[in-house]
């Protein structure tokens, strides 16, 4: 009986490449989970420990505030955001193969947010709260496109 391409490349091992996706990808969902949940129950704290290290190399912080201000409308799309990266990590490593492409909304998603935080850092104000999107984010994007190059399909 003959067997489909798709099922023998299936039974292959998985390469050195796509292990390490995989645990990348882990890693991530674990650590998104984390700041999503902290981020959605805390989140003037996270702002205001993000100002710390901003405010010991003289960067102004981002006020906190005692009550919702219109800002707090995108909170809700951030959580989300956060939870759709944390969900897409998890699934594209339980099967690195045949979910790879649901590693690119999570690579999309870390471009535009370090593009914003780097733009919110230039043109509003400079507070490290909005630097630290970008140099947490950009990281993240090469390190999951280098994982993805490393782990091309034969």
């Amino acid at each position: 009986m003959a067997l489909a391409a798709e099922q023998i490349v299936e039974t292959r091992p998985l390469s050195r490449g796509e292990r390490r996706l995989a645990l990348v990808l882990r890693l991530f969902a674990l650590l998104f989970a984390i700041g999503a949940v902290l981020f959605l129950f805390q989140p003037e704290d996270t702002v205001a420990r993000l100002n710390g290290p901003g405010a010991l190399v003289g960067l102004p912080p981002l006020p906190p505030s005692d009550r919702p201000v219109s800002s707090d409308f995108w909170f809700a799309l951030a959580i989300a955001n956060m939870a759709t990266i944390t969900t897409c990590s998890w699934l594209a490593a339980s099967d690195v193969r045949r979910r790879r492409a649901l590693v690119y909304p999570v690579v999309v998603s870390k471009l535009v947010s370090s593009g914003t935080g780097l733009l919110l850092f230039v043109r509003w104000m400079h507070t490290f709260p909005f630097a630290a999107t970008a140099l947490v984010d950009l990281p993240i994007a090469v390190i999951l496109i280098l994982a993805l190059r490393a782990a091309r399909p034969d």
